[in-house]
């Protein structure tokens, strides 16, 4: 990718193109990673946790909506985000109880600071370091006070380059961060009280660390 995050930019255009070809095979393979996930399933029930039943949370690169749905299942008032047409109309198929609407992070779909809760699950996979900041602080500003991320990424330095992604003929580059580099780039946009956590990769998954960070929006700010 380049680092022209914007709207319709050749980068944002060419991931929207390579996910709205691989849809039927990635929710195949995705649809019920939850099940397998421990962690992840207990970091989701902190989000509703934390953001309160029937609040307004986004689900930022949801993908055929599965994550969505579960944040559905804990109470809270989700609505899925992805830039695929394709990804949204599959999420509709799979899971027509919850909402989901085409949208890029880096114009969200929502008025600022209406949001109590964002997850953001390697929705970051596709930017460039200096795309951060400018997609952190979209998700800042549509979050009320005392909002919160849930933000995940592989952990690392590497740019994984996929030619062929899950058989498709999709080509998609996935970078990793390292989480003192994420961490420094959500303060530099006003977030603060910054959890970070590591796991180790399940048995299923691509054999690269998993880092999580909590970050909130301050009280006081509107």
């Amino acid at each position: 990718m380049t680092g022209m995050p914007h709207g319709t930019s050749p980068s944002r255009a060419s991931v929207r193109e390579a996910y709205d070809l691989a849809t039927d095979a990635y929710a195949r393979k995705f649809l019920d990673e939850l099940d397998h996930k421990p962690l992840d399933r207990e970091l989701l029930a902190e989000v509703a946790s934390l953001v309160g039943p029937e609040r307004p949370v986004l689900d930022l690169g949801c993908g055929p909506g599965h994550t969505t749905a579960y944040l559905n299942s804990l109470g809270l008032a989700v609505t899925g985000v992805d830039l695929s047409p394709n990804m949204i109309a599959k999420a509709s198929e799979c899971f027509p109880q919850t909402q989901f609407v085409v949208g890029d992070f880096f114009a969200l779909p929502s008025e600022s600071s209406s949001i109590a809760g964002i997850v953001a699950l390697y929705c970051i996979v596709h930017l460039t370091p200096d795309d951060l900041r400018p997609a952190f602080v979209e998700m800042f500003r549509v979050l009320s006070g005392g909002g919160v991320l849930l933000l995940s990424f592989h952990v690392g330095s590497e740019v994984v380059r996929a030619e062929n992604f899950l058989d498709t003929s999709a080509v998609l580059e996935f970078r990793f961060f390292e989480p003192a580099e994420v961490k420094a780039a959500l303060i530099a946009v006003g977030f603060d009280r910054i959890d970070v956590r590591i796991r180790e990769p399940y048995a299923t998954e691509y054999p690269s660390q998993r880092c999580y960070v909590f970050a909130h929006k301050p009280p006081n700010d509107p």
